[in-house]
């Protein structure tokens, strides 16, 4: 048994949801007087809130609005085409010119960077391999990161 009075909380609870109080509060809120009558209040009070009318507009929002909204291009069709005919010209490009010069290019691999390759040790090249593919793995996760950001942005309900 309770033997100071409730809190209003406890008192709303009880009005609200009688099923899922405590025991000792809806024992105490049958033997106290005081306790009861701020219950009875309350019952009152809820039961004329939710007599009240819904508010409502007296117009049509969607009429007055929707006229004035004008539908949105994605930026993305604009700028995605720009940068495929760039993409476009550049491996055009790189094919005509590696066609065009073959025996220039295959020359100057033989010549320049195998030797640079065949030049650095093996402990040195596997570090530099090592380092670059952290960097990969841990941009892949930023990038990952980032838009699961912007997906749980989209996902606000």
């Amino acid at each position: 048994m309770i033997t100071k009075h409730l809190s209003d909380f406890d008192i709303q609870q009880w009005v609200l949801d009688k099923t899922n109080c405590d025991e000792n509060i809806i024992e105490h809120i049958h033997e106290c007087e005081h306790c009861k009558t701020k219950a009875e209040a309350y019952q009152l009070l809820f039961s004329e809130i939710k007599e009240q009318p819904k508010p409502a507009f007296d117009f049509n929002l969607s009429e007055i609005i929707l006229p004035q909204i004008s539908p949105a291009q994605p930026a993305f069709q604009r700028n995605g085409l720009m940068k495929l005919i760039i993409a476009s010209f550049a491996i055009a490009a790189i094919g005509i010119a590696s066609y065009l010069y073959k025996i220039q290019f295959n020359i100057f691999y033989k010549k320049y960077i195998l030797d640079i390759t065949s030049s650095i040790s093996k402990g040195v090249m596997y570090l530099l391999l090592t380092s670059a593919f952290t960097l990969l793995i841990f941009q892949s996760i930023a990038l990952y990161k980032k838009y699961q950001r912007k997906i749980d942005d989209l996902n606000f309900y």
